[in-house]
């Protein structure tokens, strides 16, 4: 039976599949003349993110059946720096991407 602090944790690891999830919802609702281009984008982010949330929920139940491990500790970090990286791409491309737009438009 995992405790309120693992339940806890293992909500927050599934948010990353939330997360992917609304970052397709809302660039497959948008009407934007840019749209196509920040699905492409925003495309190869979910896939890191659910990835790496694969990653992450192998390594939780790893914790729950054995502890905490230095091995366990490294693999999560790793997955969550790649999270975030992936993240920062995706916002600077996204940027660049407007940026072009507006200097073409100019």
């Amino acid at each position: 039976m995992a405790t309120s602090k693992q339940e806890q944790l293992y909500n927050e690891i599934v948010e990353y599949y939330g997360y992917a999830d609304r970052l397709i919802a809302a660039v497959e609702d948008s009407t934007h003349k840019l749209s196509e281009q920040q699905f492409n984008i925003i495309e190869n982010v979910v896939n890191k993110l659910e990835e790496c949330a694969d990653q992450l929920t192998s390594q939780y139940i790893e914790f729950i059946k054995s502890g905490e491990s230095e091995k366990i500790t490294e693999e999560v970090r790793t997955a969550l720096n790649v999270v975030m990286a992936k993240i920062e791409e995706c916002r600077n491309q996204i940027l660049m991407l407007y940026y072009t737009n507006q200097e073409e438009n100019r």
